[in-house]
């Protein structure tokens, strides 16, 4: 028997003895065991099934030995996809393109190389190709998941919101997993369900830790769970959830910078910046960058902090996929920052011509507000509110806005409540969040002041 043989037979077995461990874990009556718990016996008894690039590596001999394999193709591609998703390289959704395409040319139609291909689509932020794509798949296969769930993913991303809470509907029909509570925890988090999202997130995550082999899937599940305590403003919660995520799978970039977004909010910026660091030096996303920057520019070092402000602006524009990707973030870091205003606001129209989610309008507010159109910002930014949202940093832009119009009593109850739902809710905006509304309540009791004066 090969090598290759007796690892997989050995993995089958530790996999089958974990599994048999949570299920004799039990549970509490009428309660879910929390993803804390199964957190740690998932890392110390589900084997690592072996680095992605070793089999990336072996599907791709297997395509130079058998070219017309399609099957091998099709799993080539999902690899790619998983090394896309493990160390945010958004050129493997490049690779597991042309792999996917590659097997289509030799078989039209395949279902599971379609489907693949459609979630492809969707992480280059395509969302129209995969829509169209996804549904020519649910239509070949009804009973199928895989073309559903992308059909409510681009819903979702296109601001269809309706039309997404119908697909996962239908998914739901089918069964309760946790890829699709993951989903519905995030349409209930736009909607201002925050507690309900909670839930749901955890339900994921022990579902998750319960079933999948994949430790960067798992870790997805706790880290997310943590990026909605910290929405939430439970700082504490989600530095839990996120250091469990670092067990499963360890250098994690997503679980890094949410440790680094919480070391910050906690005002310990030393270790907030080498958080941060280590998870540019996995893959330097350019919102990772730019909040590195803005730490270096909070203790004092403005050379640094340019230093990653530029290497922002390279990342983004470095490859088309990456200002597909990553357009969004720069619109964000230009208005923030007040600088490109014009470039911003040509960014983010374009961007909501063909997305326009909650955050897109958001995006175009901000971009607005830089440059001086508080009209069309108050507009943009009541349709960013529109679902209910408990995001801080929707109600930041908008008590901004809204100062800016001169509207100060909404825009003290907007800043008030960004400040209430998350104080460390942006490095760098949280300080100006506080300074307006400050200088809100300083001329409100002025002008009190002066009309008691007799």
């Amino acid at each position: 028997m090969s090598k290759r043989k007796i690892l997989i037979l050995m993995s089958i077995a530790l996999a089958v003895t974990a599994y048999a461990v949570f299920d004799s874990i039990g549970r509490p009556a009428g309660e879910e065991r929390q993803a804390l718990d199964l957190a740690m016996i998932y890392s110390e008894v589900v084997p690592d099934f072996g680095a992605t690039t070793e089999t990336i590596g072996f599907f791709t001999d297997r395509v130079k030995r058998h070219p017309q394999d399609v099957v091998s193709l099709t799993m080539l591609g999902q690899r790619y996809i998983n090394q896309a998703r493990e160390t945010g390289d958004v050129a493997g959704y490049q690779r597991a393109e042309a792999a996917l395409l590659n097997g289509l040319g030799l078989l039209p139609a395949y279902a599971p190389a379609e489907a693949r291909l459609a979630s492809v689509y969707y992480a280059q932020h395509r969302f129209a190709e995969a829509l169209e794509l996804a549904e020519q798949v649910y239509e070949r296969d009804p009973e199928g998941t895989a073309g559903l769930a992308t059909i409510g993913d681009s819903h979702l991303a296109l601001g269809n919101y309706t039309e997404a809470r119908e697909a996962y509907r239908q998914l739901l029909r089918k069964g309760s997993t946790a890829p699709l509570l993951a989903r519905i925890a995030q349409l209930d988090y736009l909607e201002g369900k925050t507690e309900s999202a909670l839930k749901l997130m955890e339900r994921a995550a022990v579902e998750g830790l319960k079933s999948s082999p994949s430790r960067e899937n798992v870790a997805w599940y706790l880290t997310r769970l943590g990026d909605l305590y910290f929405n939430a403003g439970r700082i504490d919660e989600a530095w839990r959830h996120y250091d469990a995520a670092s067990r499963v799978f360890n250098n994690y970039y997503l679980t890094l910078a949410g440790k680094g977004k919480v070391r910050a909010a906690q005002g310990r910026y030393d270790e907030a910046i080498a958080l941060y660091e280590r998870a540019a030096a996995v893959v330097p996303q350019p919102v990772t960058l730019a909040a590195l920057g803005d730490l270096y520019a909070k203790i004092g070092d403005g050379a640094q902090a340019q230093v990653e402000y530029d290497t922002v602006e390279f990342i983004a524009g470095l490859a088309v996929i990456n200002e597909q990707v990553y357009n969004r973030t720069l619109v964000l870091f230009y208005a923030d920052h007040d600088i490109k205003t014009e470039k911003a606001l040509e960014l983010a129209r374009k961007e909501l011509s063909g997305r326009k989610d909650i955050y897109g309008y958001d995006a175009l507010a901000w971009a607005l507000f830089r440059n001086d159109k508080m009209e069309e910002a108050a507009e943009a930014i009541t349709r960013a509110m529109a679902l209910g949202t408990q995001d801080a940093n929707l109600y930041f832009h908008s008590g901004m806005i809204h100062n800016g119009l001169g509207n100060t009593g909404l825009a003290r109850e907007h800043l008030r409540h960004a400040l209430e739902l998350n104080p460390g809710f942006s490095v760098l905006n949280a300080d100006v969040a506080r300074a307006t509304l400050e200088h809100i309540e300083g001329q409100a009791l002025g002008i009190s002041a002066k009309a008691s004066t007799p």
